[in-house]
C-alpha cells in the first residue's frame, strides 16, 4: 500500500469551497481525505510520504469531451467556406498517410492531451489504432468507434463488424487478451455513428438498441454546419460535392427524405434517448433543443472549431436556461490550434459574452470541464472531483509569481490567471506523476 499526503497552498475539489492550506491524502490510486493541513494530525508522525508543493494550486484533472487525435499532427486547416469544404481538404492532407504516420499523429494528440492538463477525454476514431496508442499511455478515456453508412441495405453487416471490433478491442485492451502487452481497464470502448446524414435509419437503430442494452454512450455529431440543413432540406449544397469526391454519394440519394435537420431525423425515427452524447449543436434551433431536453441529451460544446470553420457558436445561455447537462471539447488540431481546455475555457467565455451577452463565471466553466464532464459520461463516482473514494486524477499549478490577492477567487485564478505552458507543474492519473514539467512523460 501506498500512502502519499500532497500539501499546497489552494486544493479545489468541486464538492466543497476551495481550501487554503490544504492537504490531499492518496492511498494507492485512490483519494482517502482532503481537508486543511491540520486536519492530517502531526506530519513528523505521518506514516507515508509527504510532498509539500508549496505555493501551488491543486484540482481536479480536465475532461475533453471531444477529440479525434488521429489528426493530432495537422495544423489547423483554415477553411472559412464551412465544414465540408474543410472535409475535403482534410482528406487531400491524410488519406495516404501510412499506419506508422496515424500512430505518430495520435501519439503527438496524446502527449499534447496530458501535457495541458486533460487526465481523460472522449475520443472518436475511424481505426483501433487510437485505442491502441491510447493504452502505451497512463491517460483514460471512453472511445468511439466512428460508423459511417448510409445504404440500408449494409446496416446488419456494418452493425456486426462494428460490435465485433470493440468487442475484440475491449478484450485486447482490457485483460482478457493475454497476447496483449499493454493491456488497461482505463478504456472504456462504444460505438459513435459519426452524424445523422452518414447513418442510414436501419443502423441507427441497431446501434441505439445495442448501446441501451450495453448500458454505453452514443457519441454523435449534431447540428455542426449550415450546410447540413441544406442537404436535409433541399439535397444540395456543399456535403453533395464532398461525398461525390468521396464516392458516398450514391447510398445517400437513394434513401434520402426530407427533414428539417439531423435532430428532426432522429426524433421522426424514434432514435433520440439519454444514451446520446451530442458534439457541437452551434446550429440548432430553440424548437429542436426542446426536444433534445425531453430525451435527456447531454450535449457538448466545441467552441474554436466551430468558430475556425465558421459554423457559429453554440447558445450556452439558451443551455443553461433549458437546464442541460453541458460539458466542452477541443475537437482536432486540424480545426483547432492546440489541445488546451484552458485555452477552450477561456474562448468560450469570452465567445459568450460577444455573441450572447453571456456572463459565464469561471467556477463554471471549471464544472464543465470536470464535474459536469464526468456526470454527462456517468463517472461522476470515478473522476471530475478531489472527494473521498474518488480516483487520484489531479493537476499541480505553480502560483508562486500569482499575487495574492488573486487567491480570493481561485477559480478565476486558474482559467484566467494561469498558463498551462508555463505554470502546469506536473500531472497525477491514479496516484501517479503521468507528466512533469514537459515534455517529460511517463509511460506505464
Amino acid at each position: 500500500m501506498t500512502k502519499t499526503l500532497h500539501l499546497a497552498e489552494i486544493i479545489i475539489s468541486n464538492n466543497k469551497e476551495p481550501i487554503m492550506g490544504g492537504g490531499l491524502l492518496i492511498v494507492d490510486s485512490k483519494i482517502v481525505l482532503i481537508g486543511k493541513k491540520e486536519d492530517f494530525g502531526d506530519l513528523n508522525s505521518f506514516q507515508g510520504k509527504i510532498i509539500d508543493h508549496g505555493k501551488s494550486l491543486i484540482c481536479p484533472g480536465f475532461i475533453n469531451l471531444h477529440t479525434h487525435l488521429f489528426y493530432s499532427s495537422l495544423n489547423l486547416i483554415e477553411c472559412p467556406d464551412g465544414l465540408f469544404p474543410w472535409l475535403e481538404k482534410l482528406i487531400d492532407k491524410t488519406t495516404q498517410w501510412s499506419e506508422k504516420e496515424l500512430k505518430l499523429s495520435t501519439e503527438e494528440g496524446i502527449k499534447k492531451a496530458i501535457s495541458t492538463g486533460t487526465t481523460y477525454l472522449v475520443e472518436n476514431t475511424p481505426s483501433n489504432l487510437s485505442a491502441e496508442m491510447i493504452s502505451r499511455y497512463p491517460l483514460k478515456a471512453t472511445i468511439g468507434l466512428e460508423i459511417f453508412s448510409s445504404d440500408e441495405k449494409e446496416a446488419e453487416k456494418i452493425f456486426l463488424q462494428s460490435v465485433k471490433e470493440i468487442t475484440q478491442l475491449n478484450n485486447h485492451l482490457n485483460g482478457q487478451d493475454k497476447s496483449c502487452p499493454y493491456t488497461t481497464s482505463r478504456l472504456e470502448f462504444t460505438l459513435s455513428p459519426h452524424a445523422p446524414y452518414n447513418v442510414s435509419v436501419s443502423l441507427w437503430e441497431k446501434l441505439m438498441a445495442w448501446l441501451k442494452e450495453n448500458n454505453k454512450p452514443l457519441l454523435t455529431h449534431l447540428e455542426e454546419s449550415p450546410q447540413e440543413k441544406i442537404w436535409w432540406n433541399e439535397k444540395s449544397g456543399p456535403a453533395l460535392k464532398f461525398w461525390e469526391k468521396i464516392k458516398k454519394l450514391d447510398p445517400k440519394l437513394k434513401y434520402w427524405k426530407r427533414y428539417d435537420s439531423g435532430i428532426d431525423f432522429l426524433n421522426k425515427n424514434d432514435l433520440l434517448n439519454e444514451n446520446i452524447i451530442a458534439t457541437h449543436l452551434s446550429q440548432i434551433n430553440n424548437n429542436d433543443l426542446n426536444i433534445l431536453k425531453t430525451h435527456n441529451i447531454k450535449l457538448v460544446h466545441c467552441p474554436r472549431s466551430n468558430y475556425y470553420l465558421n459554423n457559429g457558436t453554440a447558445n450556452l445561455k439558451l443551455w443553461n436556461k433549458l437546464g442541460f447537462l453541458w460539458g466542452i471539447g477541443t475537437d482536432s488540431t486540424a480545426s483547432n490550434n492546440d489541445l488546451d481546455l484552458l485555452n477552450e475555457a477561456r474562448f468560450a467565455i469570452n465567445q459568450q459574452s460577444i455573441i450572447y451577452n453571456n456572463q459565464i463565471s469561471a467556477k463554471e466553466m471549471f464544472a464543465a470541464m470536470t464535474i459536469n464532464a464526468a456526470k454527462i459520461l456517468g463517472k461522476d463516482s470515478e473522476i471530475g472531483a478531489l472527494q473521498k473514494g474518488l480516483s487520484a486524477d489531479f493537476l499541480i499549478y505553480d502560483i508562486k509569481n500569482k499575487s495574492g490577492c488573486t487567491y480570493q477567487d481561485p477559480y478565476h485564478l486558474l482559467i484566467f490567471e494561469t498558463n498551462n505552458s508555463e505554470d502546469l507543474k506536473e500531472v497525477w492519473i491514479n496516484g501517479n506523476r503521468a507528466w512533469l514539467n514537459a515534455p517529460i512523460l511517463n509511460k506505464m
